[in-house]
């Protein structure tokens, strides 16, 4: 039977942050409202699932860019996607300046010609957004929500602050308002990955889905060229 995903429009998200600041356990939290608690990995992993933006299935793809590689700027993952967000924990402000740094080169980044941008998402304007984890944790707070504030309305980016192990409604809305922000969804634009983990969204586990399916692979590292920590890749 024919895959009816293969049909549907195409939404894809970068979600990049330092190590342990929770973009897997949020990502998970959005897809699956399941929480996976601490979770680390040293390779990107990719996440599909079929959601509804504004009334309409879209078939979304989302990148949880590994941390470990911190010190190197994202460009294929960012080059790859219509739309980025940057999570820090609100109890490290390391992760913060990384988040905030990776802001600034974006918007440095200059047009490169290639087919996986539209007019409207090449990195230097796509949709961004700014997203603090672990309120839940505000007695360890490092970074102020007007911090936050002020570094995401500098970019352009949309902000939220949310806790993941809550479950806080923040958190869905900084998603749903993103990938609202996503004009065009892409149909025809492809992404290697190497072999299926395995799926961990949908199916017969997690019956609370509906008609939800997805699945999760691991990404292949491409060897980024050695070049100042952070700092956009020349055309």
């Amino acid at each position: 039977m024919r895959d009816e995903r293969a049909s549907l429009p195409r939404v894809r998200i970068a979600v990049i942050g330092s190590s342990r600041v929770g973009k897997s356990a949020l990502i998970v939290r959005y897809l699956t409202r399941r929480y996976i608690g601490e979770y680390h990995s040293n390779t990107d992993l990719l996440y599909r699932q079929t959601v509804p933006i504004n009334g309409t299935p879209v078939e979304l793809e989302v990148i949880d860019v590994s941390g470990s590689n911190s010190d190197k700027f994202p460009a294929e993952q960012i080059q790859w996607a219509d739309a980025c967000l940057l999570v820090y924990a609100v109890t490290d402000r390391n992760s913060f300046e990384y988040a905030t740094q990776v802001l600034e080169a974006l918007k440095r980044t200059p047009t490169n010609g290639s087919p996986a941008h539209t007019p409207a998402s090449t990195p230097a304007n796509m949709p961004l957004a700014l997203l603090g984890n672990k309120t839940d944790l505000d007695h360890l707070r490092q970074v102020s929500t007007k911090e936050g504030q002020t570094v995401s309305a500098a970019h352009g980016a949309l902000f939220s602050e949310a806790s993941v192990a809550d479950n806080s409604g923040d958190l869905y809305r900084c998603v749903d308002r993103l990938l609202a922000e996503v004009r065009t969804p892409q149909r025809t634009r492809k992404f290697s990955v190497t072999k299926m983990l395995g799926s961990l969204i949908g199916g017969a586990a997690n019956n609370n889905l509906g008609n939800r399916s997805g699945s999760v692979v691991a990404c292949p590292r491409v060897p980024t060229p050695t070049r100042p920590p952070l700092a956009a890749a020349a055309p």
